[in-house]
């Protein structure tokens, strides 16, 4: 019997950018085209034990309009134990493999589906989140205002007011990875880590990208390049370091606050 059930989605992609969305909220990214083949962790997009939604959004690559007729892809989503790390134990739950854009005329290709999960926890997420107007601007005010405030304790170091704010996706990360992390002491090394190797913070941008997901409830602001709002940059070496971070509204609150 499995003790730590941890998901992965694994994927082999060539010739085309994409997102991997799960249960609505992105949980990785690749617009850097070419090839990859890579996995990724997504128990923290998981809330509990049940049917759970995979959305894989194919985009062109950089320059194109369209999706290359040669763009291939497997996407598989699969679980072993966190108790063992086994990969020898990896299961498959749901796999999907890209229909070749052989006309080469399509835009974007989306694919939905489905997976079981069984995990022994349940996470509170963003199930009672309120609902986001995207055609509000006072309400895309708010949330620019919000990633500002972040902006600013990440200059400034803020390390004990940053953990405070970041500790209910602190609590339910570790939950749902099974870890037991002294996450101040984790900012504390990052910033050391960042003043050591002469990484710079970039200026907030001007204009912002607002994202949106589980159906408006949870909300990422982005740069223009899709990078982070808290992004670094080692010039010399051309080495960037970011902080993604996804924020929601819970009911009942007037604030935001970071759920993942």
């Amino acid at each position: 019997m499995i003790k730590e059930p941890y998901y992965l989605v694994d994927f082999n992609v060539s010739l085309a950018n994409f997102d991997i969305l799960i249960n609505d909220v992105l949980a990785f990214s690749y617009d850097s085209g070419g090839s990859i083949y890579s996995n990724y962790p997504i128990n923290h997009f998981i809330l509990n034990s049940g049917a759970q939604q995979v959305k894989v959004r194919f985009k062109p690559l950089a320059d194109s309009q369209t999706i290359h007729q040669d763009a291939e892809a497997i996407i598989k989503i699969q679980y072993l134990d966190a108790s063992t790390m086994d990969k020898e134990q990896l299961k498959t739950v749901y796999e999907y493999k890209m229909q070749q854009a052989k006309d080469g005329k399509l835009p974007l290709l989306e694919s939905i589906g489905e997976f079981k999960a069984e995990v022994p926890y349940q996470l509170i997420g963003w199930t009672n989140a309120g609902i986001i107007d995207v055609e509000n601007e006072a309400a895309i005010e708010k949330v620019h205002n919000y990633y500002r405030r972040i902006y600013t304790l990440f200059k400034d170091q803020d390390v004990n007011v940053l953990a405070s704010l970041l500790k209910k996706r602190y609590e339910e990360t570790d939950t749902s990875m099974y870890l037991a992390e002294d996450n101040i002491a984790g900012l504390n090394s990052i910033f050391k880590m960042l003043d050591a190797e002469g990484y710079v913070m970039q200026d907030f941008p001007e204009v912002p990208r607002v994202e949106f997901y589980a159906k408006n409830r949870v909300v990422n602001l982005i740069r223009e390049d899709k990078s982070p709002i808290i992004s670094y940059l080692k010039r010399e070496e051309n080495e960037e370091f970011g902080f993604p971070f996804y924020i929601h509204l819970p009911k009942g609150n007037n604030g935001f606050e970071i759920i993942r």
